[in-house]
């Protein structure tokens, strides 16, 4: 099987490409570009239309025609696509983890903190994580931004960004598609879209929508329902209109829903043979990899709506742009993260939350020598959280222990009664912890580039930003079986239905957090088509509070903001008439107070990493072969390391980044095998590697070695039949079934187990398409 995956990477590096994107392009241009070499795609990452091959910064762009044909269609194929990018989705898969160049939210989950990898749809911030990962559909282009972008983002962008570009209303004629598909597990999807103009040059509109099911693919040796089940739907629609050759509108809304079964923990007990030694329970032998016992089957349900509004006023050498939106969304995650039959531990997440976004910007002329852009930003956002946990219900009908005495979840197990104080003596309890944080951020940033001669550009930008956080209605309380409130863990020992900040105790829960952040960006270009570039920048991350902590008013603590300082050098090339694209980068990242979490007994907290680093390469190759073959390949190289960090008194200085693979590659080929034009016989093999990673920031310091996911390599192939504007496509992803883990927490201290997630499993099925 290894066999089969190393050909498949070998072919990947005899040429390279990106398939096709049309982005932005009139057909006579794109006829021209696809029969001299790869057609050019253009990318707003600095808040202009630009040639991605003259933006001196690294992107990886993905134009809407080649997500189609790679089969992109959620947040996890994108990794595919992209060096030094992983996305897990543990809690369903519109609520992605990015992981880019090893920045991201590693092993924490708190619905009330941002991820430092800021999420764009439509140059709108989404500050909800659990709504990020719906709008997959009908796409202009992706873009992937590396690096830190302190100056046109800002907002909790440490790490890079990801463009979400839909594809709206625009003065063209009729067009649209309809697309339908079957595969295994009986998973069904209906995609489809039209748009065009109403009236000439004033108004244009565009609809598009998708839905899909599909029948769980974790089975249940229960007889329960499967995990891993699909259940979603999506709809968006947009407006264009110009009320004069100067002034236009464009509006975006969008509506989706999600509610498919939970993932299904693969249960790793922390004894001999991988027994849990609290509850007794281990994986029988034998039994499927995607197989589990667990005695309770949750979904998670996600849903969003959205608006924004883009006006756009050309005063000549000056453009302004105003962007306005609104989100609102709900999150209910039901999970039984211990995996087994014996009820050691439920949890039930909720959280709804509302948005608000206003970027005002001002540039100037682009094709002067000297420009710039000023702008504005202002973002509110409000999450209340409603979670309810239960802990040891399997003891409610043990003999011998108490209706009502929960364990001191700080003392190690057998955990000592809160009340008796006998260890080994105790009962199941509930907790239901609520909050409500608000957000304010607020920001005036500018850059201005020069050109000090034709070949060389200088960029210079900053921004500040300042950032509010305040916690309200802050709620803890301890629950018998049945659910009855007796006593509040927040604040103490209050009675039920107390808060803080309004009750005595409780310690002060707003922050206010400022900083300065920008770049510099020196570029030359010696001709056309090579472009070297080198840049200083910083990105900050918002400081936090500890939300989810919910057994003491001690344990709401705030961690202070992150930041990364980066140092980064890459070149651009297009060569051979355009036939080959090659482009890399070199960076160094300063990271300092790195936000992640520590678990001690059953609470979560949030903590900083004073300090860390990482450097690392990122390649991406592009060629056109022949008018009948192209192929691209991606290599990403990764050194993370902690260099002051200190968890649970284990000392982790020279550990690795959890959640960031030492080596990524990426490679696909797209062969014409039959035919010419748009009649034609496709085949599309690709492979992806993932390096040796971490899933915990621990490394196996604390013994726990389960948390480490040796590389593994996931082959893919697609066979498409083109007949005009009729499409035929067979695929498979996951080709050779590799069994491997995304994403796992260390629940050891607490529960006597590892909480892992399996990785995409093999699908397979065929899709009918038709374009107008």
């Amino acid at each position: 099987m290894r066999s089969r995956t190393f050909w498949l990477a070998a072919c990947s590096l005899v040429a390279i490409t990106t398939a096709p994107a049309k982005a932005q392009q009139n057909p006579q241009e794109g006829a021209q570009q696809a029969s001299i070499g790869i057609e050019e795609i253009l990318v707003t990452a600095t808040r202009r239309s630009e040639n991605a091959q003259r933006v001196p910064i690294a992107i990886n762009a993905i134009g809407g025609e080649a997500l189609n044909n790679k089969g992109i269609v959620d947040t996890s194929s994108l990794a595919a696509q992209v060096p030094n990018l992983q996305v897990s989705s543990p809690y369903g898969k519109t609520q992605p983890n990015f992981i880019l160049r090893g920045v991201s939210v590693g092993n924490e989950f708190n619905a009330n903190q941002a991820s430092p990898n800021g999420v764009y749809l439509d140059d709108v911030y989404l500050s909800a994580r659990f709504a990020q990962g719906m709008n997959l559909f009908d796409l202009e282009r992706l873009e992937v931004v590396k690096g830190p972008q302190g100056t046109l983002y800002g907002r909790n962008t440490v790490g890079g960004a990801i463009n979400i570009i839909t594809r709206k209303a625009a003065f063209e004629p009729v067009n649209g598609f309809a697309e339908a598909g079957y595969g295994n597990f009986e998973r069904w999807h209906a995609t489809g879209a039209i748009g065009g103009t109403i009236v000439d040059d004033v108004l244009a509109v565009r609809i598009a929508g998708t839905i899909e099911r599909g029948t769980g693919q974790e089975a249940n040796g229960l007889g329960l329902k499967p995990g891993r089940s699909i259940r979603n739907h999506a709809l968006r629609g947009s407006i264009l209109l110009k009320a004069s050759d100067a002034l236009s509108f464009t509006l975006r809304a969008y509506t989706g829903k999600t509610e498919g079964s939970s993932e299904q923990a693969y249960a790793i007990g922390a004894g001999p043979g991988g027994v849990n030694p609290l509850t007794g329970y281990a994986r029988p032998a034998g039994m499927d990899f995607w197989q589990t016992d667990a005695g309770y089957v949750g979904g998670n349900k996600a849903s969003a709506d959205g608006v924004a509004l883009t006006t756009k006023l050309s005063l000549g050498g000056v453009d302004i742009t105003s962007i306005t939106g609104y989100d609102s969304g709900k999150m209910r995650v039901d999970q039984d993260p211990d995996g087994s039959p014996v009820d050691a531990f439920r949890l039930h997440w909720n959280s709804d939350y509302k948005q608000f976004n206003q970027d005002l910007r001002i540039a100037t002329d682009a094709s002067k020598p000297v420009r710039g852009i000023l702008g504005l930003y202002y973002g509110w956002d409000r999450n209340k959280t409603f979670n309810r946990y239960e802990f040891f219900n399997f003891l409610k009908d043990v003999p011998g222990t108490p209706a009502f005495d929960p364990p001191n979840i700080f003392a190690p197990p057998p955990y000592p009664g809160l009340f008796s104080g006998i260890p080994g003596l105790f009962s199941g309890f509930g907790v239901q912890h609520d909050f409500t944080q608000s957000r304010t951020s607020k920001a005036i940033y500018g850059e201005a580039n020069w050109d000090v001669t034709p070949q060389i550009t200088l960029t210079g930008g900053l921004r500040y930003t300042s950032d509010t956080l305040k916690l309200r209605d802050v709620s803890s309380t301890a629950l018998t079986y049945d659910g009855t409130g007796v006593f509040n863990f927040i604040p103490f020992l209050a009675a039920p239905g107390a808060t803080c900040p309004d009750t005595p105790g409780c310690p002060a829960l707003d922050n206010t957090s400022n900083k300065l952040t920008g770049r510099a960006i020196v570029s030359y270009k010696p001709d056309d088509r090579v472009m070297v570039f080198a840049s200083f920048s910083k990105g900050y991350r918002a400081g936090a509070i500890n939300g989810t902590a919910y057994s003491s008013p001690a344990q709401l603590t705030f961690v202070e903001p992150e930041q990364v300082t980066a140092y980064e050098t890459g070149f651009k090339t297009s060569l051979l008439g355009r036939r080959i694209r090659f482009n890399g980068s070199f960076f160094y990242y300063d990271y300092r107070n790195q936000q992640l979490q520590e678990i001690i007994g059953v609470v979560p907290f949030l903590r900083n990493a004073p300090k860390a680093r990482a450097f690392g390469i990122d390649l991406d190759m592009t060629a056109v072969i022949s008018d009948a073959a192209t192929l691209n390949w991606g290599f990403g190289y990764l050194d993370s390391k902690y260099q002051d960090l200190t968890l649970s008194g284990v000392v982790l200085d020279g550990n690795r980044f959890s959640n960031a693979p030492n080596l990524t590659f990426n490679a696909d080929l797209d062969l014409k095998l039959v035919g010419r034009g748009e009649n034609a016989l496709h085949l599309r093999p690709g492979v992806v590697y993932t390096g040796d990673t971490w899933l915990s920031p621990f490394n196996g310091k604390n013994g726990n070695g389960n948390l480490h996911q040796p590389g593994y390599w996931l082959a893919n192939l697609q066979a498409e039949v083109r007949h005009g504007a009729f499409s035929l496509t067979g695929y498979v992803r996951n080709l050779f079934a590799k069994k491997y883990f995304a994403y796992g927490l260390d629940l050891r201290n607490s529960l006597g187990t590892d909480f892992m997630i399996r990785g995409e499993r093999r699908t397979y099925g065929v899709n009918v398409g038709y374009r107008f």
